[in-house]
């Protein structure tokens, strides 16, 4: 986990920021494993979670002479910052996108799971990935921040310019939204037959 190469990391931020390039491809490496939980975490596809994570780190490429810090929390903030940059520029360009005509669905390749076990999950999936989006952007990020990329409030806290208090609330109210959406989605469903 990232936690456990603070010190390495912290070093590689002003030989990456001068122009080393094998300073910048250690702190990819480094950090590859959070910023990619990260986003996938708020796409509906791994493929897309790829995509957008190497966005991000072209991205970084280009602006890591901006960046002002030299911790490892900082430098991940701006990663993540980054990233919800990307990932909203990629929400809408996938808005402004026609639909494919349903003609086009015949050639959908077999998937490994059995047809139902796949439904089943997509339709889990999609359920939270909605109840996430309903939340306040902090709600989010904290619950984020904690179940994806599995980080302490404190840690949470600094990352996200949060007193680990504020964190603690933002869960807790965030985690209760979630049960409420998430519980009040699946009796929609049942109701209407979905």
């Amino acid at each position: 986990m990232l936690g456990e190469s603070v010190g390495s990391l912290a070093g590689l931020i002003g030989p990456a920021r001068a122009g080393d390039r094998a300073a910048f491809t250690a702190i990819c490496e480094q950090t590859l494993t959070p910023l990619f939980r990260y986003v996938s975490a708020r796409v509906d596809t791994l493929a897309e979670a790829e995509e957008i994570t190497q966005d991000v780190y072209l991205a970084a490429t280009t602006s890591i002479r901006s960046l002002r810090s030299d911790d490892e929390l900082t430098l991940l903030a701006w990663l993540f910052q980054i990233a919800r940059h990307k990932i909203a520029d990629h929400l809408r360009r996938r808005h402004r996108e026609s639909l494919a005509p349903l003609e086009a669905a015949t050639d959908v390749p077999a998937s490994d799971p059995n047809p139902e076990d796949a439904a089943i999950a997509a339709g889990e999936r999609a359920d939270l990935m909605l109840a996430l989006s309903e939340l306040t952007p902090e709600q989010r990020e904290v619950l984020i921040c904690k179940y994806v990329l599995e980080f302490d409030n404190e840690r949470t806290g600094r990352l996200l310019g949060k007193t680990t208090n504020a964190v603690n609330q933002l869960h807790h109210r965030g985690l209760a939204s979630l049960h409420r959406l998430l519980t009040g989605g699946a009796a929609r469903r049942r109701i209407d037959g979905r």
